[in-house]
């Protein structure tokens, strides 16, 4: 009878593994079609008061929003009109690629620069030490080239409806680790570190992931793209770095979304 049992219950247990990854796959190939989809935000003001390069992964081009104003990027110009907006962020950059990203800044010296990256180190396993060493070289970097800079990294991403058990743990586990290390590294070298990271019985995004995540249930959707924001204005004291004026933005600039 235990036999049986035993039997039954590996059945039971090898269905919903190739249940749940083959919804997996299904996700995977809807994140390939939606980054593909997607382009960075950017704002060229010729008079703009204060410059802000963004680089990154596929969080700082926004990949998952409706559109690319409903990114970080654009909700940033949505707020403060007198910035222009540089960005090169990349889907599925890692922390090895973002220093290439800033050699190809335009510019040497910005006002601000906005980093968004950590997820796909965090899903591919770059080993801890090496993706410590990169972020240090990459923030000392940035911190030569800009009067401010900010670090903010992904939220708990074990949390993602697109993983199921026990990819929830394993990457829960990752996304602390990697955390505590963004969290060191950012103190050490003096730069503003956004912390997304929530536990389960913390985290908005589950209240309502239809919402929150876009269809690959992996990427903020616009509403989640809505909650970093305010994080990052929050933590970051963002209106304290652009003086708001709304009644006189930069006339004659022009909004465009850089291809890929």
């Amino acid at each position: 009878m235990m036999r049986y049992i035993v039997v039954i219950l590996i059945g039971i247990v090898a269905g919903y593994a190739v249940f749940e990854t083959t919804l997996l796959v299904v996700r995977v190939r809807r994140g390939l079609a939606i980054s593909a989809a997607s382009r960075p935000f950017e704002a060229n003001n010729p008079g703009a008061l204060f410059s802000v390069l963004v680089i990154g992964d596929s969080t700082g081009v926004g990949t998952g929003a409706t559109g690319p104003e409903d990114s970080v990027a654009g909700r940033i110009f949505r707020d403060y009109p007198r910035v222009s907006i540089e960005n090169h962020a990349e889907n599925g950059a890692r922390m090895a690629d973002i220093m290439g990203q800033l050699d190809e800044a335009t510019k040497q010296d910005y006002h601000l620069i906005l980093i968004q990256a950590g997820g796909n180190d965090i899903l591919r396993w770059t080993d801890l030490s090496l993706l410590e060493q990169q972020t240090r070289s990459l923030l000392q970097a940035s911190v030569g080239r800009a009067r401010h800079v900010i670090f903010i990294s992904t939220g708990n991403v074990g949390l993602a409806p697109a993983f199921f058990w026990p990819l929830t743990g394993l990457y829960t586990t990752r996304t602390r680790a990697v955390r505590s290390r963004f969290i060191a590294v950012a103190k050490g070298e003096g730069v503003t570190y956004v912390d997304l990271f929530r536990e389960r019985r913390e985290d908005p995004f589950l209240d309502d992931p239809a919402r929150y995540y876009a269809k690959d249930l992996l990427h903020p959707g616009s509403e989640g793209y809505r909650v970093w924001y305010e994080e990052l204005s929050k933590q970051a004291h963002l209106a304290s770095l652009f003086p708001r004026n709304r009644k006189s933005p930069i006339t004659g600039g022009a909004l465009k979304t850089r291809d890929p």
